[in-house]
């Protein structure tokens, strides 16, 4: 019998620095590469940190990134309805684009022309998620100022795993079939094979009573990945990597410019990946290439009349270098170089690129009980010139299991190319956009007993130069003023007989220029997760509850949701699972005029070998 790691799951989830794994491993054993590009203990990170593995993802039973990325402290998502619909997340109630999202350590192509949609990312590509809240932007660059999503997929590992085929259905025809694994070719190679498939025939996402009666907004996804590993020598490593997924999906494209219009969309991506590791003694070195291209297209249905194509392209080269000068210091730096591309094939934008090379160096400084984190960055960017930021951070063990950190930090978002130069009947670019700067204060109280554990955290974000869709124009422009988020996020994990708890609570207090709550930002959320095992049987009940929020001219109301997730073993190898989400049918939008599925049923069987 397999004993269930959903506690895990959401133990790792909820609290930044204690995750919680199988029975076998402890948390000092974790080891995660986000938090400051190098690899380290996850104890060791000074900023709220939360990783999520391939078996939690698993066990929650989750269909999308999204469902995942929900459960995170401090993560907003709305979305324009069901399964594949355009989706958004607010990290602390920053935008959608000032969180950086980064796949296997590169940033999504997608964003050269706005934030990334994670409804689209298959989530069976996916082998372990790294999040860390806080400005990042002395390490990584441009939007890293509400944090960091670093998606892991199968392809960033190099680890044999066991073979895995998913079967499953559900409402709405849904319908799903996965397979992957990793194996060894010889004493130094490991190959690395997935494949999957998913189709939901929707529902009408944006219900116009005698406009689109009928509609249906469906979706469906064709995925495959490749990675080839190899150990050259005890100092040098190699891989070579692809992935690749097809989307199609419907969406109701109404508005005041064109009526009502059923759109039909088609997104692929290709993206190409290699790189080298050298080890030696106290010396670590990395070298990645990586080049991304993503083809949109969208068609007015039964006309089939173009409403929107497109290309990115994104080539990315790194170069990172770690060195131990001592054994309580460590520094490393490196480079990265990106060029972004973005081909409007309507031919109203034309073809647009630009350059950016960052340079950055970290410090990190570990004498018990102190330890003091430090970064800077210098990013040369063809459009806007240079722009630098710093963050310093530093932790404290008052005793054994209570530490206090604190950190401050400065970030940066810089307008995307679709801001710059976009030219349509509703939107006009702005070759002028300034970026958008930010300052961040973080402090925080981790403790750690037998009983259980809790995390304290209090932050504050300053914006300047907030980038904003001027509707009268139409165009973008720089706001004037200062946006003001500041919040609390409380995280605990604790035992009550058989049941593990899990649950996280976010007040914050998220203000524009104009002292106006910001839009689709909520003041409070609270999240549980129930897990407990008996048997062959695993269970988990999740629940969600959310503030009202305004969205332009309206309010919307708060709501709250259960999910119920149970895998039953019938045989070492073989579990059957089943997962109903808004268990109570609760009636809710994330966003206004976009209804949220109602209860749905999911069903599927799961092999390993």
């Amino acid at each position: 019998m397999k004993k269930s790691l959903l506690a895990a799951t959401v133990a790792s989830l909820c609290l930044p620095s204690f995750a919680s794994f199988a029975a076998d491993t402890t948390s000092d054993d974790v080891m995660v590469v986000t938090a400051n590009r190098f690899e380290q203990p996850v104890t060791s990170v000074l900023a709220p940190f939360n990783v999520v593995t391939r078996q939690d993802i698993d066990n929650v039973q989750a269909k999308t990134l999204t469902e995942v990325l929900s459960l995170l402290p401090g993560v907003q998502i709305t979305q324009n309805g069901g399964r594949g619909q355009s989706s958004s997340i607010f990290v602390r109630g920053a935008n959608s684009d000032q969180v950086l999202v980064l796949v296997d350590g590169i940033r999504m192509a997608r964003s050269v022309a706005g934030n990334v949609d994670f409804n689209q990312i298959p989530l069976t590509q996916v082998e372990r998620i790294e999040f860390t809240r806080g400005a990042r932007a002395a390490i990584y660059g441009s939007e890293a100022i509400g944090g960091v999503i670093n998606i892991i997929t199968l392809t960033g590992t190099d680890t044999p795993s066991k073979t895995k085929l998913d079967l499953g259905i559900g409402s709405h025809n849904y319908q799903e079939a996965n397979a992957s694994g990793a194996y060894n070719i010889g004493d130094k190679t490991v190959l690395q094979l997935a494949a999957g498939y998913e189709n939901d025939k929707g529902y009408n996402v944006h219900p116009q009573p005698g406009l689109n009666d009928g509609d249906k907004h469906g979706f469906d996804s064709r995925n495959a990945s490749l990675a080839l590993h190899h150990q050259f020598s005890d100092q040098v490593s190699g891989y070579v990597a692809t992935r690749w997924y097809k989307n199609h999906y419907q969406y109701d494209g109404s508005s005041i410019y064109s009526g009502h219009q059923y759109v039909k969309a088609e997104t692929e991506f290709n993206d190409y990946s290699a790189g080298l590791k050298y080890a030696q003694n106290s010396y670590k070195s990395s070298l990645i290439f990586d080049y991304q291209k993503q083809d949109n297209l969208d068609l007015i249905d039964k006309t089939n009349v173009v409403n929107r194509k497109d290309q990115y392209h994104q080539r990315n080269i790194q170069w990172h270098n770690q060195y131990q000068l001592l054994s309580t210091l460590s520094v490393s730096g490196g480079i990265d170089w990106r060029q972004e591309q973005w081909n409007d094939l309507t031919g109203f934008a034309g073809n647009k690129e630009r350059d950016n090379t960052g340079y950055y160096a970290i410090g990190l400084w570990d004498y018990s009980p102190v330890s003091i984190e430090t970064s800077v960055r210098l990013d040369d960017n063809q459009q806007y010139g240079t722009h630098s930021t710093y963050n310093i951070a530093g932790g404290w063990y008052l005793n054994d299991n209570i530490q206090l950190r604190g950190s401050y930090g400065t970030a940066f978002k810089a307008p995307n190319l679709y801001q710059l130069y976009v030219k349509s009947a509703w939107s006009t670019g702005n070759p002028n956009l300034n970026p958008e700067t930010s300052k961040n204060i973080d402090v925080s109280l981790h403790a750690d007993y037998d009983i259980g554990s809790l995390a304290v955290t209090a932050y504050q974000m300053r914006i300047d130069d907030l980038i904003s869709y001027t509707g009268g124009t139409p165009s973008y422009e720089n706001v004037a003023g200062e946006s003001k988020i500041k919040g609390v996020e409380v995280e605990a994990d604790f035992d009550t007989g058989i049941i593990s708890h899990q649950l996280n609570f976010d007040f914050k207090d998220p203000r524009d220029s104009e002292g106006k709550q910001l839009i689709r930002r909520e003041k409070f959320s609270f999240k549980w997760v129930g897990t407990a095992s008996y048997g062959n049987l695993d269970t988990a009940v999740t629940y969600q509850y959310h503030g009202k929020r305004p969205d332009f001219d309206v309010e919307l109301p708060a709501y709250d949701t259960w999910d119920l997730a149970l895998t039953y073993w019938l045989q070492p190898k073989l579990a059957l699972k089943g997962r109903v989400a808004n268990l109570l049918n609760e009636d809710y939008e994330t966003a206004a005029g976009y209804v949220m599925p109602g209860r749905t049923f999911y069903t599927s069987i799961n092999y390993q070998f």
